[in-house]
C-alpha cells in the first residue's frame, strides 16, 4: 500500500515537473489546485481504509466534497487545450466523470453514516480511482512506455 501512495505522490510531482515547459496561467493553476485537493482526499481515503480509521475516512471524504460542485465544469476553458483536436469531448468527458464521481462519494458517504461496510468504501474508491486514470488517460494521453 505505501507503493500505491508513493505512485499518488510521484504522479502529483511528475505533473508539476510535466508543465514547467509553458507558463501557469490562473485557470491551469486552479485546475492543477483541484487535482491536488482530489488526489489528497483519495491518498486519505486510501489511508483510512487500510487502517479502519473513520475520522481519516470522513477527512478525505470531505476534501472530495469540498469540490464537488462543477469542479471539472468549471475548468472547462483549460480541458479543451489539453484535447486542441476535439475540445468538446474534452468537456463531455470530464462531465461525465465528474457526475460518477459525485455519485460514488455519495454512496461512499452513506456507507460511512449508515451501512458501516468498508468493503462498499473501498470499491467507491476504486470506481473514482477508474474515473480518473480514464479520463487522464483521453485527455492527457498517458501511455506506458516500453
Amino acid at each position: 500500500m505505501k507503493r500505491i501512495l508513493m505512485t499518488l505522490g510521484l504522479g502529483i510531482v511528475m505533473l508539476g515537473a510535466g508543465q514547467t515547459k509553458s507558463p501557469m496561467t490562473p485557470e491551469r493553476n486552479d485546475l492543477k489546485d483541484t487535482m491536488k485537493t482530489l488526489a489528497g482526499g483519495l491518498m486519505r481515503i486510501q489511508e483510512a481504509i487500510l487502517y479502519n480509521d473513520r475520522e481519516e475516512l470522513l477527512a478525505g471524504v470531505r476534501m472530495l466534497k469540498r469540490i464537488e460542485d462543477g469542479y471539472l465544469t468549471k475548468h472547462g476553458e483549460a480541458l479543451k487545450r489539453y484535447m486542441p483536436d476535439n475540445p468538446e469531448f474534452a468537456v463531455a468527458l470530464a462531465k461525465k466523470s465528474e457526475r460518477n464521481i459525485e455519485r460514488y462519494v455519495r454512496t461512499m458517504k452513506e456507507d460511512i453514516f449508515s451501512k458501516h461496510d468498508y468493503s462498499n468504501i473501498a470499491a467507491g474508491y476504486s470506481h473514482i480511482v477508474q474515473e480518473c486514470v480514464g479520463c487522464h488517460q483521453k485527455l492527457r494521453k498517458w501511455r506506458w512506455e516500453r
